[in-house]
């Protein structure tokens, strides 16, 4: 089966174990026959190898202080098989060796680099991930575990693999998105230009093919290639061949092993390197071959569809809550038992009529907001971060109502709403989709330069026979 997955990353591809060897052992240089199964000459009263125990595991990579072991590549060619059907058999198997092995290198090198960095991922953020997935799959987790076992998997296998999805997702997060700002005036030049476009947007469905060019290629090198990209696109014009077909074959790019397809894609938020051909093209056609910094590309919009402009979005109007409230902590001075008997004396005092501004001020231990009454200002309870039980009092309450004493996430809570209202909030809500949207598409280019970096400063030795480079390197 294909599970949907926690962070994004291919769990076909994931390796199912990371195995870290002494630096010492490092520094020396592995053998190419070098097997971590058998290895006689270790002891010197190893009995006699029987055909069996000769089965060796060969090291297909060298990848920093760790291998990537045959048994790991041929298990993640196999499930990238299973996942493609024939589409993997119009690859030749030595390139889809080559890619898996490369995507394998990149999951190893953003592990390693978590590790270095001292992420954890604990077993409770593995458990929720865990039953995320089998809820996205509509499974209870019962049928979850058949399923994991019918596809060969072991629970253990599937706990390593989130474990290492989650601390990359982890890591990106550090070292990437805290890269990554959308300003407001980001946002509003983005509004600016779109009021100069047509009321509907578009959405495209693509499919791509990447063949990469070194930095360092020679004029022969880089024709050759733009020739060999051309003539594959005479045979998917003339209908000679399919474009997914010839993605899977030929391509480089990330979306290869699914026949180059890319999903839908909004015109609003294409990539550079796309947006001045892919609107261009009618559903079914195929680009001329376009040239960026990374090689020569070619796509195919397979459909086209319009979607409403921001300023044609239904309007999204949210309810608001004007609220106070006073909040008690126990301390070394007021133990918890004493901090619930002050809390239910100050709601007598309440109901017997006492202000409620006054009573935070004097009692409320929120710094930030006993000084002004216990005021909170208008909130949101469906869209802020509040405490659940704090959100269903709020959504309980008229105006004018008070709250029984309840306990928070941070000690014992009174809250007053004073009012309620309705707010438009159309216009908050597209500056915020527009937000969301640059930054993933930020996000996806600071992630490409990333990965290229983490690339190339790391130590990679490559021993599989027949490798062929798939990165652009």
């Amino acid at each position: 089966m294909r599970y949907l997955l926690v962070t994004g990353l291919a769990l076909a591809i994931t390796p199912l174990a990371f195995i870290s060897l002494p630096a010492a052992a490092q520094s020396l240089g592995f053998p190419d026959d070098y097997s971590l199964m058998s290895r006689s000459s270790d002891r010197t009263d190893a009995a006699p190898a029987t055909p069996s125990a000769q089965t060796l595991d060969e090291i297909v990579a060298v990848v920093g202080e760790g291998v990537i072991l045959e048994s790991e590549l041929n298990q993640a060619v196999a499930r990238i098989r299973a996942r493609a059907g024939g589409r993997a058999d119009q690859m030749p198997p030595n390139i889809l060796r080559s890619q898996v092995l490369d995507q394998l290198i990149m999951q190893r090198l953003q592990v390693q680099r978590a590790q270095e960095r001292g992420v954890e991922i604990s077993e409770q953020e593995i458990d929720d991930g865990i039953r995320r997935i089998a809820q996205q799959n509509n499974m209870n987790m019962q049928q979850f575990t058949r399923a994991v076992a019918a596809d060969s998997m072991t629970m253990d296998q599937l706990r390593a693999q989130i474990r290492e999805e989650l601390m990359v997702s982890k890591l990106r997060r550090q070292e990437v998105m805290s890269k990554v700002a959308v300003s407001d005036e980001d946002v509003d030049r983005y509004l600016e230009n779109q009021s100069l476009r047509n009321a509907q947007d578009r959405e495209y469905r693509i499919r791509h093919i990447l063949m990469p060019i070194d930095p360092g290629a020679d004029t022969a090198t880089i024709e050759a290639t733009r020739d060999q990209l051309e003539a594959l696109r005479q045979q998917i014009v003339d209908g000679d061949a399919d474009f997914a077909d010839v993605a899977a074959a030929h391509s480089k790019g990330e979306n290869a092993l699914d026949g180059g397809d890319m999903g839908w894609m909004e015109g609003d938020y294409l990539t550079r390197t796309f947006r001045d051909v892919v609107p261009t093209l009618a559903p079914g056609e195929t680009s001329e071959v376009f040239r960026d910094d990374r090689g020569f590309h070619l796509v195919q919009v397979e459909d086209v569809r319009g979607n409403d402009s921001l300023a044609n979005q239904p309007k999204v109007m949210v309810e608001e809550v004007q609220t106070r409230h006073i909040l008690l902590k126990p301390n070394e001075i007021r133990d918890n038992e004493r901090t619930r008997e002050l809390a239910r004396q100050i709601r007598e005092r309440l109901e017997a009529g006492d202000d409620f501004a006054a009573l935070a001020r004097e009692y409320s231990d929120d710094s930030a907001t006993a000084n002004q009454g216990g005021d909170l200002g208008w909130v949101q309870p469906q869209q802020q971060r509040l405490d659940p039980v704090t959100r269903r009092q709020l959504e309980a309450l008229a105006p004018g109502e008070v709250s029984p004493v309840f306990q928070a996430a941070d000690g014992y809570e009174i809250l007053k709403v004073t009012d309620r209202r309705e707010r438009d909030q159309t216009r908050e809500a597209a500056r915020e989709r527009v937000r969301r949207t640059l930054g993933e598409q930020k996000s996806v280019e600071e992630g490409e330069l990333w990965l290229r970096k983490l690339r190339d400063e790391a130590y990679v030795d490559v021993r599989m026979p027949g490798y062929q480079s798939t990165d652009g390197g």
